[in-house]
């Protein structure tokens, strides 16, 4: 009875690789066993090292060496293989994050990674290289604007140059500007914690912008400039900011056009036709709205449209994972795929569709017939 309540707490946590080692430990299934599991949804570095635990006076040790030689090598350097062509496929594309990825698999897949981590490595400062440009001409050029603004309420002619209602506007320019250099503040120490001091120097040197005599900011800078590894260019950005002019926001366009998508009014019958119709994302779109617009309906629909999405994405999730019990694993990645779609923040959902995806991905490389031209040189 502990067993089985022990398992029940496993499953439902998501937790299966401990449930594998806890069958293996109390005898329920042997090692061989568990690797023929394992090789079955694409794990084949899992079904390595269970293997590799048969001794060889286990009545298993034959039959585990056969199945080691014949399908969990073969397997490996198949999917290694796949997996080092899809990193250099990607470097190629200047796909920074998906070829570190996909080194990061294959060296997970080799036994001696070396070449491949160094791969991994080099696209890892690519892609954090490519981050770091981004934010950082992102953030001036938000920053440019909101300086560009400064003060930008001065009395007209005819008005007294002390005007109390454009002294107000300024007033409430600089509050404004206050926030944003407070969350840029945050965002740096955030970056900091995270080990991103690249990101760190970003954000801070946009609070400096704003208050450019606080000497902790000042120090915090030279700090995250000294810790920035000597991968990374910041040069690149500094170039950035010279040639980024002072500019104020732009134009209203992106309003205009959710005007024109949004132009009719939300209404509560709207948004019961739309959950009457079972639209269940579009009804709470529209109750957004509603809500928005200040109706007094519009919180206990959008309530009571939240619960519905909970229960759905809960059953989705649910389904997937029989879906995925019985071996079906296109099933699986669909019912995820609907729970993620149901509920995008909840990271249990959002993890198993990932896991999932990887082990489709994984199945498929091993269907595919091998071109016996390709490259086969990659370190086992």
């Amino acid at each position: 009875m502990k067993y089985i309540f022990i398992v029940a707490l496993l499953i439902f946590s998501g937790c299966a690789n401990q449930i594998k080692n806890l069958k293996v430990s109390l005898g329920v299934i042997s090692p061989y066993e568990a690797a023929v599991d394992a090789l079955k949804q694409g794990q084949v570095m899992e079904a390595r090292q269970r293997i590799i635990t048969v001794k060889n006076d286990d009545n298993d040790y034959a039959k585990s060496q056969q199945l080691l030689e014949k399908k969990i090598d073969p397997a490996r350097l198949k999917l290694l293989r796949y997996y080092a062509r899809k990193g250099k496929d990607e470097q190629n594309k200047g796909h920074w994050a998906a070829a570190e990825e996909a080194f990061h698999t294959a060296a997970g897949l080799s036994i001696q990674p070396k070449a491949l981590l160094k791969y991994e490595q080099e696209m890892h400062f690519k892609a954090r290289q490519l981050r770091l440009e981004t934010l950082y001409k992102q953030v001036i050029t938000e920053d440019s604007a909101w300086l560009g603004w400064m003060n930008a309420y001065y009395a007209p002619t005819g008005l007294m140059g002390d005007d109390t209602a454009m002294s107000l506007g300024n007033e409430a320019l600089r509050k404004v500007a206050d926030n944003r250099a407070s969350l840029n503040w945050e965002l740096a120490k955030r970056f900091e914690k995270d080990g991103l001091p690249e990101l760190a120097w970003v954000y801070v040197e946009s609070y400096l912008r704003f208050k450019p005599d606080v000497k902790s900011a000042l120090e915090f800078r030279q700090n995250m400039l000294d810790k920035t590894p000597a991968e990374l260019n910041l040069q690149v950005s500094l170039n950035t900011q010279k040639s980024t002019k002072s500019t104020k926001p732009a134009s209203n366009a992106v309003t205009k056009v959710v005007k024109q998508r949004d132009s009719h009014d939300a209404t509560e019958a709207s948004v019961k036709a739309l959950m009457d119709a079972g639209k269940w994302l579009e009804a709470k779109h529209e109750a957004q709205r509603l809500r928005a617009q200040g109706e007094a309906g519009g919180d206990k629909l959008l309530q009571d449209i939240n619960d519905k999405l909970e229960s759905l994405a809960a059953k989705a999730y649910q389904d997937g994972n029989l879906a995925f019990r019985l071996e079906k694993i296109d099933s699986a990645v669909s019912f995820w795929a609907l729970a993620v779609k149901y509920a995008p923040k909840e990271q249990l959902y959002i993890e198993s569709l990932r896991r999932g995806r990887q082990i489709q991905e994984r199945l498929a490389a091993l269907k595919v017939e091998e071109d016996p031209a390709a490259d086969k040189k990659v370190e086992e």
